[in-house]
């Protein structure tokens, strides 16, 4: 082992020796080592100088990418809240509409009125209404297992039941317009029940359902 890594100390030796006497003797090796040598320090000497640089660049061109991206978003949104705006603007006379339709408060009332005026145009009688428990002002109370199906959103609800009386046909023409009543309503149940008295047949349908509402 000793004498390998001799063996190996000489002749690397004397190759740098001669390329040593080389160099002395012939000054167009000397000039072009030195080149060499020149050019490959000033190669170093400019990676350590521009690495710095070419990072700084880099980043600040991938920022430029990114806020590019951001301007765009925002342009985005901007010509989609100019659509937005122009819309509400077309519709805003239905604005008291969708309020009436789906309400921020129960307003048993509303409800009320509209029925009184179907029966009055249906020319049929109204027997009962009635609303069930419901949070007029404040928060709502936490809805009890029903055995209803939720509505959707999970939307508060003011359980109400409904009976008319009247002819059969006017009865028909009632339900089709209560169903399209502009206020919202899930009809859960709907039943008739007809009956025959001195003054001649007799016909009750009695509904019931829940009106959706917002809440504060």
């Amino acid at each position: 082992m000793a004498l390998g890594w001799r063996g190996s100390y000489t002749r690397y030796k004397e190759f740098f020796l001669n390329i040593s006497a080389l160099y002395k003797k012939r000054a167009d090796l000397r000039a072009f080592l030195e080149i060499i040598l020149s050019l490959s320090t000033i190669t170093v000497f400019l990676l350590f100088a521009l690495k710095p640089t070419v990072i700084t660049i880099i980043n600040l061109l991938q920022q430029i990418k990114e806020r590019e991206a951001t301007l765009s978003s925002l342009t985005q949104k901007v010509a989609d809240l100019q659509v937005a705006g122009g819309l509400l603007e077309q519709n805003r006379r239905f604005i008291p509409d969708i309020d009436t339709a789906i309400p921020t408060s129960p307003n048993p009332d509303t409800l009320s009125g509209q029925i009184l005026g179907l029966s009055v145009k249906d020319s049929v009688d109204i027997l009962g209404f009635s609303v069930d428990q419901v949070t007029l002002v404040g928060t709502a109370a936490p809805k009890g297992s029903s055995g209803l199906k939720l509505l959707p959103g999970n939307a508060n609800e003011m359980p109400f039941s409904l009976s008319v009386k009247g002819s059969f046909p006017n009865l028909i023409l009632f339900i089709k317009d209560f169903e399209n009543l502009r206020i919202t309503k899930v009809i859960d149940t709907l039943g008739v029940n007809s009956s025959v008295t001195d003054k001649g047949l007799t016909v009750v349908t009695v509904v019931s359902g829940r009106v959706p509402f917002l809440g504060k």
